[in-house]
């Protein structure tokens, strides 16, 4: 695979884009290309191009010989030439004065068969939370979306008394009973709810069904159990933290997420509780355990459920130590998965492997009962030959061959940090468990900057977790880049690419 070195260093940025421009032409040896807020179109060289379509008109993109990567609108007409195309999710209607227009925020997405229905934040808070959640699906894995968003969690159509804010959504599908599930988040004057709305198909859903309310509920999460030789087939968890009580809380629902159980006290308090289900059935929650705000030490932990979330045992996954993420809000939350082995994967960021916890490895820990967990390996990611700083993962097994991972990521750009720090996303897989991982592919097509952020309680903000998904054959990584402001109002989005998921090259 080319790398795209011209992408990464800005002695090789070419912003190519001025207000009275309608083709923009690619130089000869690959750069940057940013559209207007008109149609424009865009000529691709014969270098590695990154081409930043999207918050325009209805633009028409080509590409050159080299590999290269776009950020687009739905509508906007994308050559078969161009290798990696994200297509941008997220739209944000909300006018409040109180958020930050126009953001998006937090993926997260799941795949059943050949449709991958994602969940965002809209309209961000600086305070916390979102005006709405915003959601998509595709049904060919990726390739084209439509968009919609969860009815009575917006700030504009609530009653009068209802949520103001939304935040953590999450997506699960319950096969036996052929439901889409939308958790999040629900704020309120004085109380938080874990509610969960409800889809045949990922783009119409009901109105949300309250899972639990209390004082500080956070970081709700769900997962089915949707395996065929499963005691517990058709069994819905939802598991979130629980502030006032200092618990974490596991319920289920048997019904397609109509109705919820009474909570279950799984553990003391964790953080970015993430739910898997093994072939068997067995539950296991993966989350971290941190000493202090900042979530910089502590450990993994993991809790082991055998009859169904009646009952929990806890072990430890691994000790925790991150390095501070400087502008960016980057906790070190857990991504978890598992494949159809029954192997438990679990990637978040960690400083422990790094000389002096000098910077951010993403690193790989797997378990075959949830109890007894790999020492955590290092994942080898790099830009332009350089060795980078990664953190907010998102992982995903694929649901059909054991061993093969997909995961996305954001990374600082090298040598950018801490004068002027500027973000990058980027993907790589693995074919055998994460022993060996592809050369890194870039998903964003122009360095982004922290003012183009909106800002949040601890810095500024793509989400506290990025995501990927596997559908038909095909990894679907979902993740949040920014572009310049234009007249006041923020350019950051939500997009989604579809990558073939075959032989790459290893390093």
């Amino acid at each position: 695979m080319r790398r795209l070195l011209p992408l990464l260093l800005a002695a090789g940025l070419v912003l190519a884009g001025a207000a009275s421009a309608d083709v923009i032409r690619a130089p000869r040896h690959g750069g940057v290309l940013v559209g207007t807020p008109r149609a424009d179109r865009f000529l691709g060289g014969p270098g590695a191009d990154a081409v930043q379509a999207a918050f325009g008109g209805v633009d028409r993109i080509a590409c050159g010989a080299g590999r290269d990567v776009v950020s687009a609108d739905l509508a906007d007409r994308v050559a078969a030439s161009c290798e990696v195309v994200g297509r941008r999710l997220s739209l944000d209607p909300s006018t409040n004065a109180a958020s930050q227009h126009e953001t998006a925020v937090e993926p997260d997405s799941f795949s059943w068969g050949s449709t991958v229905v994602a969940a965002f934040q809209l309209g961000r808070f600086e305070r916390g939370a979102a005006s709405a959640i915003g959601t998509a699906v595709s049904s060919d894995a990726g390739r084209t979306w439509r968009r919609s968003s969860l009815p009575a969690l917006t700030v504009e159509s609530s009653p009068a008394g209802s949520w103001s804010a939304a935040s953590d959504p999450a997506v699960a599908f319950d096969a036996a009973h052929g439901v889409w599930l939308a958790g999040a988040l629900a704020v309120a004057q004085g109380t938080t709810g874990v509610v969960v709305a409800r889809s045949p198909d990922g783009l119409r859903w009901s109105a949300p069904v309250v899972v639990a309310t209390g004082p500080i509920l956070d970081k709700d999460w769900f997962a089915c159990d949707d395996g065929a030789a499963s005691p517990h087939r058709g069994r819905c968890y939802a598991t979130y933290t629980d502030d006032s009580r200092e618990q974490t809380v596991v319920q289920h629902s048997d019904d397609g997420g109509a109705t919820w159980s009474a909570p279950v006290r799984a553990a003391a308090t964790l953080v970015g509780t993430q739910p898997v289900i093994q072939p068997d059935g067995t539950l296991v929650v993966v989350a971290g355990d941190y000493n202090g705000q900042a979530g910089l030490t502590g450990s993994i932990a993991s809790l082991v459920s055998a009859d169904g979330g009646e009952t929990f045992a806890r072990s430890l996954v691994a000790p925790l130590r991150a390095h501070a993420s400087g502008p960016l809000r980057a906790i070190p939350l857990p991504s978890v998965d598992v494949d159809p082995a029954g192997t438990i994967v679990a990637a978040w960021h960690d400083c422990s492997l790094s000389v002096g916890c000098g910077g951010n490895d993403l690193v790989l820990s797997t378990s075959t009962d949830g109890s007894t967990w790999s020492a955590p390996a290092r994942v080898p990611l790099s830009a332009g030959g350089v060795r980078v700083e990664a953190f907010l993962p998102g992982l995903v097994a694929d649901p059909t061959r054991p061993g093969h991972l997909g995961l996305d990521y954001a990374f600082w750009l090298p040598g950018s940090c801490p004068a002027a720090c500027r973000l990058g996303i980027g993907f790589v897989s693995s074919t055998d468990g994460g022993a060996t991982w592809s050369v890194p592919q870039q998903l964003s097509t122009e360095p982004i900057r922290m003012s183009w952020l909106p800002r949040s309680e601890g810095g500024r903000m793509i989400g506290d977790y990025l995501s990927t998904s596997y559908a038909a054959g095909r990894f679907v990584p979902v993740y949040t880049l920014a572009t310049a402001p234009q007249r006041g109002r923020l350019h950051e989005a939500v997009f989604a690419a579809s990558l073939a998921a075959g032989p790459r090259p290893r390093r």
